[in-house]
């Protein structure tokens, strides 16, 4: 029997999750191991730079990490179910989702992991049994605090102190429920076939906000947003359908898309200028630093510093380079979303990325 491609991850990882519903919605044969302390430190971490989640390794000594760039690569080899849409607006706006889902939730997920005591419990079990399967549990429980306490540490450095947990929420909440709305009328982000924007929001509710034991029912009490769960966690054997015609996009889409906008729009401008002033002052340096100083996040009128991030720079090329040169209609659809400043410009330096790290290019 043919060796499988095997996907490295655990259940709490929306990207891990991200990775396997599109697995699954792919039918593409894999085997979904979990990798221990062990693993993670002799396997993945001199195979991609880091120890870190999803990693799929291949039966031809391929090793693919970050989520986007393994959908990018399988979506290649696998045309059948693009999950990529043929029309610009379409794919810019499966896109534009999951860059949202990937880049701005996380400070959702990680705040109502870490912030609610009662999922404490829950998370470092979970830490404990997959990093430290054959210890007793004591010892499970030991180290995984230590796990659990450097990853509740990412939430200051983020801009998510106590000022702006309430903001958060409160915009958390309208989101889920323009999605609830949304979901009731569509059967996926684009209606007809789940497209990547599904599995990257799909990775986020399901790994964190609906998995995770508090806040109790987040996402269940949205009975239309839970059925869409339901589906992209399922085997997806219910009848799909086209995409609707002539580039278009759901009503009930628009409002989801305009709030995710102007979320995150501003640390968007800021990634691109960190990239900009760091490239002028490094000419002679290739790699790209993960922080280019602290930028301002502003949540329902409240804000805070946190730290200016570099990956969404590479995530708004990859859209550019996948949507090309935009039509006079896309670039009226940017517009409408408020999202000219970030995708009307040329970007002032190409990277790539490579061992979970980003690079002049």
């Amino acid at each position: 029997m043919a060796k499988k491609d095997q996907l490295l991850g655990w259940d709490v990882s929306p990207y891990t999750a991200k990775v396997g519903s599109y697995f699954n919605y792919k039918n593409i044969p894999y085997d979904y191991k979990p990798p221990n302390a062990h693993t993670l430190f002799r396997k993945v971490q001199p195979a991609v730079g880091k120890m870190i989640m999803p990693t799929v390794f291949r039966p031809d000594g391929t090793v693919l990490q970050d989520s986007s760039l393994i959908i990018d690569v399988y979506d290649m080899e696998n045309p059948n179910k693009p999950v990529f849409p043929d029309t610009p607006k379409q794919a810019f706006a499966s896109m534009l989702l999951e860059l949202f889902a990937d880049e701005w939730l996380p400070m959702a997920s990680l705040h109502y992991r870490w912030n609610y005591k009662g999922n404490l419990k829950f998370i470092i079990g979970e830490f404990g049994k997959n990093a430290l399967p054959y210890f007793p549990g004591f010892v499970q429980r030991t180290v995984a605090k230590k796990f659990a306490g450097k990853m509740s540490g990412y939430l200051p450095i983020l801009g998510i102190t106590k000022k702006m947990e309430p903001k958060l929420e409160v915009a958390v909440e309208n989101i889920l429920s323009l999605l609830d709305k949304h979901f009731q009328a569509c059967k996926f982000l684009l209606d007809g076939q789940p497209t990547i924007g599904d599995f990257a929001l799909y990775g986020q509710l399901y790994a964190h906000l609906h998995r995770d034991p508090e806040p109790v029912d987040l996402i269940r009490k949205y009975d239309h947003l839970y059925t869409w769960l339901m589906a992209m966690h399922g085997s997806f054997d219910q009848p799909l359908e086209a995409l609707p015609s002539n580039d278009e996009i759901p009503e009930t889409l628009m409002p989801i898309l305009q709030t995710m906008a102007s979320l995150q729009v501003p640390l968007l401008e800021q990634s691109i200028q960190g990239m900009k002033a760091w490239a002028e002052q490094n000419p002679e340096k290739n790699r790209i630093p993960p922080r280019f100083g602290d930028t301002t996040l502003t949540i329902e009128g409240e804000s805070e510093t946190r730290y200016n991030l570099s990956y969404p720079y590479w995530m708004v090329q990859r859209i550019k380079q996948r949507v090309g040169e935009p039509s006079t209609e896309l670039q009226e659809f940017m517009q409408e979303l408020g999202l000219a400043s970030v995708f009307s410009e040329a970007l002032p330096v190409k990277v790539g990325l490579k061992r979970a790290r980003l690079y002049k290019s």
